[in-house]
């Protein structure tokens, strides 16, 4: 398989999806802006999703709408599961041993590596700890990645996405997120390895645009957003009356949530045209 995502590749949004059908309704955005997506999968949503049937749909749905979309297994800890998400047709991987010493964080990358290269399977990897809601931080201090750290991680493994600590968390933001963009300048001068920036949920428009002017930023990661469009979709069914119990119809629900999906995918895919970062 060619390399989705390269140095010299496209800008990339990529959704957390947990099922067929909020995978449905990000493609069904992407089709709209008409644009190639990349739809991940969390470890828990990789567990209980039936794969076969999940990769069908996906496949046989992207063409139906003309676009490519990518399936991506995030933040994965467990070496069976890349197996299977290599054995099943994901595009790609992320190993997530950014709580192990640096040392360990790169035999286990290229491990991974040696396991789904064979396959054309690209992996991504993550230095420094970019945090989450439950940590109660906005951005800096712990987890930030070293210098030091990510320059030797890239000489020492073969990857093909760096997901580096540089001040975004995950989850909702508790104030105001410290980005560091030095580091993005900086990591762009001694490698051209694509980044992956994670906790795209709570930045600004502002930011976002800020943070694709980087041509090294290749790919923005958004889970809590599609999570929070999901609840729109039911509250606004609430206030539409469809969730009575007289009349109650359960494919107008799916329809709410659906747009409201679709509606903020577009948003975001909107950042990507060229004319939005000028």
């Amino acid at each position: 398989m060619d390399k989705y995502i390269s140095s010299t590749s496209q800008q990339y949004f990529a959704f957390n999806i947990w099922s067929i059908e909020s995978a449905k309704a990000v493609i069904d955005a992407a089709s709209q802006m008409k644009c190639n997506i990349i739809l991940q999968t969390s470890m828990k949503a990789f567990e209980q999703i039936d794969k076969k049937e999940f990769y069908a749909f996906v496949r046989s749905y992207e063409q139906k709408k003309g676009i490519k979309a990518y399936l991506h297994l995030d933040h994965c800890k467990e070496m069976d599961f890349i197996q299977e998400a290599a054995e099943c047709g994901w595009d790609s991987v992320m190993i997530d041993a950014s709580d192990k010493t640096l040392s360990e964080n790169i035999n286990i990358t290229n491990k991974v590596v040696k396991l789904v290269r064979k396959k054309g399977i690209l992996v991504e990897a993550e230095v420094g700890q970019i945090c989450g809601q439950e940590d109660e931080v906005t951005s800096v201090g712990t987890g930030i990645a070293k210098m030091d750290d990510i320059e030797k991680f890239i000489k020492s493994t073969d990857i093909d996405m760096l997901a580096a600590a540089v001040g975004t968390v995950h989850g909702l933001y508790r104030g105001v997120p410290d980005i560091r963009y030095d580091m993005l300048d900086e990591i762009g001068r001694i490698t051209d390895i694509p980044l992956v920036i994670h906790g795209g949920t709570g930045l600004t428009n502002e930011i976002l645009l800020k943070m694709l002017i980087y041509k090294n930023v290749k790919k923005i990661n958004i889970s809590t957003d599609v999570k929070l469009a999901y609840k729109r979709g039911i509250e606004e069914s609430i206030q539409m009356g469809v969730m009575e119990q007289n009349g109650f119809d359960p494919l107008k629900v799916e329809w709410f949530i659906h747009d409201e999906i679709q509606n903020m995918v577009m948003n975001k895919l909107k950042l990507l045209r060229k004319d939005s970062l000028r």
